[in-house]
């Protein structure tokens, strides 16, 4: 009897892997399909060059889903994001404006610019107690706030940057990839291993899946949100260098209104919008999936509202889809807890 119980957990277990699992197979062959669509009904879609733009635009929101993925494990979310990025971004870059001896040390400036924007929403958030909505929602228009008066009317043109700048984001490191995939590759592969093998990472997910319990083992839930919201600040703010220098002409009003873009890159990716589910791998490919939308959409020449509504359908079929696939995993682990297999 103890064998066959043994044989139903353990049978129970493997749906549940399997269920989550699949959901990152589910946005890779939801890509391939996109892919063909738009290869046959956009007009230079199925080009090599159109492909290497998809991946070097998909570049900055991989990064950017995979900040946002951290928080968003946790139970919380943020979705002053894209102000990060452009604060960071336009601070940043105009900091090698006025003192350009400063070399590629830096670009350390706009990641810690980012790292406090998100110690101040997670200070808010963690210690304050003050809902995440209310707090990121603020701080959306605090930090743009923030940019638009640094910057004075000022902006950024290309001829004001070192040369090295823009070239430090547009060229090739090996294999002839470029230098913006290999740094979106270094931080998917960098932070997947930092929540799956740390334990600050293990424990982010804990207290996403379940705080109740995460409490009683004696896990300290402002402090780990807190520590995501940091980590999510600092990648933005990296984000932020990485997209002004490739731009070189940089404005405070950059990637204004692509915040719900980057949510809908993490939610496609099958990361959980409960929190304790999903991985920064599958908010990579949601971001690709996001930017080969974007890119279809415009070659086809559809108007600006019909790109914002395929993103904005998108979005809900994720969370819709992420309810039934949590309700089907709840389901199992009662069973389980019951030992009851049907």
């Amino acid at each position: 009897m103890d064998s066959h119980r043994g044989t139903e957990d353990a049978d129970q277990g493997n749906w549940i892997v399997q269920i989550l699992r699949n959901r990152v197979l589910g946005v890779v062959a939801f890509l391939a399909i996109l892919s063909l669509l738009f290869a046959s009904i956009a007009p230079n879609f199925a080009t090599i060059s159109n492909a290497n733009t998809i991946i070097l635009n998909a570049s900055i929101m991989v990064i950017m889903a995979s900040a946002e993925a951290v928080v968003v494990i946790t139970r919380c979310l943020d979705v002053s994001v894209a102000s990060i990025v452009s604060l960071s971004a336009f601070i940043g870059i105009d900091l090698f404006v006025k003192f350009p001896a400063i070399g590629v040390i830096g670009i350390i400036f706009p990641v810690l610019l980012g790292a406090a924007c998100g110690a101040i929403n997670g200070a808010l958030v963690s210690f304050a107690r003050i809902p995440w909505i209310i707090v990121t929602i603020g701080t959306l228009s605090v930090f743009r706030g923030l940019a638009v008066i640094y910057a004075g009317g000022r902006q950024i043109e290309p001829k004001d940057l070192p040369h090295w700048v823009q070239t430090s984001v547009t060229g090739e490191l090996f294999l002839g990839l470029s230098t913006l995939v290999v740094i979106a590759l270094v931080v998917v592969i960098g932070l997947s291993i930092y929540l799956r093998y740390t334990r600050i990472g293990r424990t982010i997910y804990a207290v996403g899946s379940n705080p109740d319990a995460a409490a009683f083992y004696g896990l300290k839930r402002p402090i780990i949100v807190f520590q995501a919201y940091v980590i999510c600040g600092a990648l933005t703010g990296l984000a932020g260098y990485l997209f002004g220098a490739r731009a070189s002409f940089v404005t405070p009003t950059f990637f204004q209104g692509l915040e719900l873009p980057v949510l809908g890159s993490v939610l496609i990716g099958g990361v959980s919008i409960q929190g304790g589910s999903g991985n920064v791998a599958g908010a990579a490919i949601g971001a690709l999936v996001m930017s080969t939308i974007n890119n279809g959409i415009v070659l086809l020449g559809a108007p600006e509202f019909i790109r914002q509504l395929v993103n904005g359908v998108l979005i809900v079929a994720a969370v819709i889809v992420d309810s039934l696939i949590m309700a089907r995993v709840q389901k199992l682990l009662r069973l389980r807890r019951r030992g009851i297999m049907k």
